[in-house]
């Protein structure tokens, strides 16, 4: 048999088996929700307190990411005109 075959059969056994395991999970939740739903949504990360954020905060942020973009635009510009200048 041709290796190549052999890995792509064996990758495409891996995957079933895979859909296979995620298939028995996702029902064990299922039956685990009906004796104790907390438990479960634990597990599952539901109902956790995430981070929330401010207004002022999130704006904050936002302007880091756009100052942070932009000066890495600037370099980039910067080092094309260095190389273009240096070509020529």
């Amino acid at each position: 048999m041709d290796p190549i075959m052999k890995a792509w059969m064996f990758y495409n056994w891996m995957e079933d088996y895979n859909d296979e395991f995620k298939l028995l999970e996702n029902q064990s939740y299922l039956i685990g929700s009906f004796t104790n739903p907390e438990a479960v949504r634990k597990i599952l990360g539901q109902g956790v307190e995430t981070h929330t954020s401010s207004d002022a905060e999130f704006d904050k942020l936002s302007e880091q990411i756009l100052t942070n973009t932009e000066e890495k635009l600037t370099r980039r510009q910067k080092r094309k005109r260095k190389i273009e200048t240096t070509k020529d």
